[in-house]
């Protein structure tokens, strides 16, 4: 049976695929040690070195899913929105702050497209807290 040191080497593997500089400290953190001690598998970074992601790499016997509240621990320690679980054939992406449960995803987010998607969620707004513009829409229904 494939222990998870040959699963990170399918992760490495499918990571270089998508761009991603495995071997560059300011793309990819291996093993990094978190503020409890305890280490997160792999940290994604954006272009300028800051933390976006965590991967919870596990052998490819143990469904990734099984590690999503150890990778949630993980993210909200270091104060990132998204999460991959993987397993070296299987990847979840989790957006855990807002979603319940991981969802299967293809192959892992490139960095930019993963940039973007945080860059969005920086200028988020709630629909029903932007006001009514009463030079558009002045009458009450409308305004409903």
């Amino acid at each position: 049976m494939p222990n998870e040191a040959f699963s990170r080497v399918v992760i490495d593997s499918q990571l270089a695929d998508q761009g991603w500089k495995t071997q560059a400290p300011n793309s990819v953190r291996h093993e990094y040690v978190l503020p409890d001690g305890t280490r997160a598998d792999y940290v994604l970074c954006d272009r300028y070195g800051h933390s976006v992601a965590v991967i919870e790499a596990k052998r490819f016997s143990i469904s990734p899913g099984d590690a999503a509240e150890q990778a949630k621990a993980y993210a909200r320690q270091l104060k990132v929105p998204y999460v991959f679980l993987a397993n070296g054939k299987e990847i979840l992406f989790w957006e855990w702050e807002g979603e319940a449960f991981p969802r299967p995803v293809k192959t892992f987010f490139k960095q930019t497209d993963l940039e973007k998607r945080f860059a969005t969620r920086q200028v988020r707004q709630d629909p029903l807290a932007v006001p009514v513009d009463k030079h558009i829409a002045s009458r009450d229904y409308q305004i409903e």
